[in-house]
């Protein structure tokens, strides 16, 4: 169809969604507090599913929030910037987590929650592989091919690495339906 008397060449790609959480800040309008008062909250979205983090800041009636910010308030500009602050730190430590889509909802929010979300920590991959090297050492091939072949089962299902202090129940559930889809480990090791 020509658009302002020119042909149009583009063409349309379809477009991939990547699983990614998104912040912002809210209130609930049914969560009133018995003096009429809410309390403003970080959405976290992630998933088709909401998880809420309680903040400190109070508004007292709902015209005073609008559009993410507090407004008709005398202080409303230091709250304002208190509560970006606040949203650029979430922001910076859901950035640090690697692969959020393997995640719930509720497991970013408590990775967003954690005080110390050290980067540096030992991932999957690095513990395996200096296990696998000393099994190696150790002269039991054997069992440090299978240890490898399912640490790439893993790895696999990660799409990625992952640090130790992350890999959670819900995580291994995951893992452990994703093992019965592909029926790796029926009559084999598991893993």
């Amino acid at each position: 169809m020509p658009i302002n008397g020119r042909k149009n060449l583009s063409k349309t790609y379809p477009l991939i969604l990547i699983s990614m959480a998104t912040l912002k800040l809210t209130i609930f309008k049914a969560k009133v507090l018995k003096d009429g008062r809410h309390k403003i909250r970080v959405a976290v979205c992630h998933k088709q599913e909401t998880c809420y983090i309680i903040t400190r800041f109070i508004i007292d009636n709902l015209s005073q929030f609008k559009n993410g910010q507090v407004v008709k308030r005398p202080d409303a500009a230091m709250i304002n910037t208190k509560l970006r602050n606040l949203l650029n730190k979430y922001q910076e430590r859901l950035d640090k987590i690697d692969n959020p889509g393997i995640y719930s909802c509720t497991q970013l929010k408590d990775f967003i929650l954690r005080e110390s979300m050290d980067t540096q920590g030992e991932s999957f991959k690095s513990v395996c592989d200096a296990y696998i090297e000393e099994l190696f050492k150790n002269s039991k091939t054997n069992y440090a091919n299978m240890m490898r072949e399912s640490e790439a089962h893993f790895l696999k299902f990660l799409r990625g690495d992952v640090r130790l202090v992350d890999i959670t129940p819900e995580l291994i559930e995951q893992y452990a339906a994703y093992l019965e889809k592909k029926r790796i480990g029926a009559g084999r090791h598991w893993g």
